[in-house]
């Protein structure tokens, strides 16, 4: 599949995220700012001098969720946004592979499929101390290699993981939290 890259603004890796698949669709791409607000974008304090959409909350001190999006809320769904524009794109429930091979399967069935594949996932498997919850693209899998490209909304774009690093970054492994995959699709009409 064919992505264009988007360098994410500070904790706007689901707007980024959703940049790349838009433009893949040849939909109109409107900007992270106004796709963070409406999926109920918190920030630090310090992010008023860069942000600047009334819907933006910031925050004193980080909440137990993090900073970003809170797509998990109803109010802040992907779907929600999607509709509110008439982009005639839906977005699954959290897929969570049970196994390295499931993970691949499901990946493939999607690609298939031509659904977008975004991979939630921790930042910890880059080798970070701190690392965080993130959104990014699973773009391709090499069968001979046992590896996935990643597409990025932070530098560098494209990543190479091994399965193994996949399939640990959406595990529990570094903060409890259980991450897995979402299958974007077009709707018919």
């Amino acid at each position: 599949m064919d992505y264009r890259p988007f360098y994410q603004l500070p904790y706007c890796c689901v707007p980024a995220t959703l940049q790349w698949i838009l433009y893949r669709r040849k939909l109109d791409i409107l900007d992270q700012e106004t796709i963070g607000a409406e999926l109920g974008l918190r920030l630090p304090e310090k992010g008023r001098s860069r942000f600047k959409h009334p819907q933006i909350k910031f925050l004193a001190s980080e909440p137990r969720e993090g900073y970003g999006t809170q797509i998990e809320k109803k109010k802040y769904s992907i779907n929600n946004f999607f509709r509110s524009h008439s982009i005639p794109l839906s977005i699954s429930g959290q897929i969570i592979p049970k196994d390295r091979e499931n993970l691949i399967s499901r990946f493939l069935f999607g690609q298939e499929s031509n659904y977008d594949v975004i991979l939630r996932y921790h930042t910890g498997i880059y080798g970070s101390e701190k690392g965080y919850g993130h959104f990014s693209l699973l773009i391709a899998y090499n069968s001979e290699k046992d590896t996935f490209t990643v597409g990025n909304p932070e530098l560098p774009f494209f990543r190479v993981l091994s399965t193994e690093e996949v399939f640990t970054a959406i595990s529990s492994k570094y903060d409890g939290i259980q991450r897995g995959l979402y299958f974007v699709t077009g709707k018919k009409k």
